[in-house]
């Protein structure tokens, strides 16, 4: 969708003075897919690519180097300047994870220009559609300019617990869910306003946006008119509805 990239950065605001633009995405439910759309999104656009983490994630399936360093801040021009990169600190072969960087170290990165777009996976959540953040959790980088909050839609309707949400008891205090209660949109919404909730340890200023993945819960019901509570009170600038695997990846868009 053309106007995706004007969500996160309106005003082609990649090609100003400050680059590069770094996109922390945090939450659960499709944050590694999400950043694979986004990193093939903006290289379709001629945006040299960076993809790393502040914490773990899974080993990107992506057709560019894979480069494994201390401190990415220190890496050689020509390196930074290819296409597309993703760049880590160590592998963890038993899991199939990557160890990524401090928030410092990509602060550090974000200082030099070689780089358009830094794309951050910046919490992790067990593999779990849903999760509300601990004390250390997130781990966003400060110069990120666009914190992009994504939840598993297949569970709205659907009994939470547990056994689908990473740190449950901070999310059934957060957003008032039981266990023997459908999960709503007005959970979530609990979520994406709480000051320790999706949005914690974001920057002041940053561009705010919602993802709801794998969502599919409006193509036969009416539109539910809570969902837009977040973007009228002010408290995000845009949501995104869709499976970021399908294509089309986005099927809903509003934006404040």
């Amino acid at each position: 969708m053309e106007n995706i990239t004007e969500d996160i950065a309106p005003n082609c605001d990649v090609d100003g003075p400050r680059r590069p633009l770094v996109i922390s995405v945090v939450g659960a439910g499709g944050k590694t897919s999400t950043i694979l759309w986004l990193a093939e999104l903006f290289a379709r656009g001629g945006r040299r690519v960076l993809i790393t983490t502040t914490t773990h994630m899974f080993f990107p399936n992506v057709s560019c180097p894979r480069l494994f360093c201390r401190e990415p801040g220190a890496l050689p021009s020509p390196i930074l300047m290819q296409p597309m990169l993703a760049c880590f600190a160590s592998w963890k072969a038993a899991v199939g994870k990557v160890r990524g960087f401090p928030s410092s170290a990509i602060d550090c990165l974000a200082a030099r220009s070689e780089c358009d777009i830094i794309l951050v996976e910046a919490d992790g959540a067990h593999g779990f559609p849903l999760k509300a953040p601990d004390v250390h959790e997130p781990c966003i980088p400060q110069s990120s300019r666009c914190v992009i909050a994504v939840m598993g839609g297949q569970m709205l309707g659907q009994k939470t617990g547990p056994e689908h949400v990473h740190r449950w008891p901070l999310f059934a205090g957060i957003t008032g869910v039981t266990a023997d209660k459908p999960l709503s949109i007005n959970d979530l919404i609990r979520l994406i306003q709480h000051p320790e909730g999706a949005f914690k340890s974001a920057p002041e200023g940053c561009r705010r946006i919602w993802l709801i993945n794998r969502f599919s819960h409006f193509e036969n019901n009416r539109m539910p008119t809570e969902l837009l509570q977040p973007l009228r009170q002010g408290n995000i600038d845009a949501i995104w509805l869709g499976a970021v695997q399908e294509k089309p990846p986005i099927t809903y868009r509003f934006v404040r």
